[in-house]
């Protein structure tokens, strides 16, 4: 393999989003390395987050944003490094997927996590897909 090879770093799928938690940290397995909590992305300088979500979602109005976020120095604070609004600054309303980079501007730290905010009334979204590719 090449050293300038894409890793894959986090895959979940056939996720349930709604308003019982809001991030992967909280009990969702990394399908890539079989573990629950933050995401290494300590072998990594840049990379690439994508959503994917398969079912039509249900409620008044549903819509998702996503972002990806690390923590500070200290392993308190959770900083957003994605846009303010979602990553690639675009909030699913329905089926489809987004994508955006997790590393534009900033340093990334050791870890990351993926958090989400939802809004509407009752909003679900399931079969959400998330995965993290990043490089060397």
């Amino acid at each position: 393999m090449s050293a300038f090879a894409n890793r894959e770093l986090f895959k979940a799928t056939g996720l349930t989003l709604n308003s019982s938690t809001d991030h992967v940290t909280a009990g969702v397995t990394n399908a890539t390395t079989g573990r629950t909590g933050a995401i290494d992305i300590s072998r990594v300088s840049n990379g690439l987050l994508v959503v994917n979500v398969s079912n039509a979602p249900t409620g008044t109005d549903p819509t998702l944003a996503v972002f990806f976020e690390v923590l500070d120095a200290t392993g308190t604070v959770w900083v957003q490094t994605s846009s303010a609004t979602s990553i690639g600054g675009a909030l699913l309303t329905s089926t489809g997927y987004t994508y955006g980079q997790i590393s534009t501007g900033y340093t990334l730290a050791n870890v990351g996590r993926i958090r989400w905010a939802l809004t509407g009334t009752t909003p679900s979204f399931t079969g959400v897909s998330f995965s993290i590719h990043g490089r060397p």
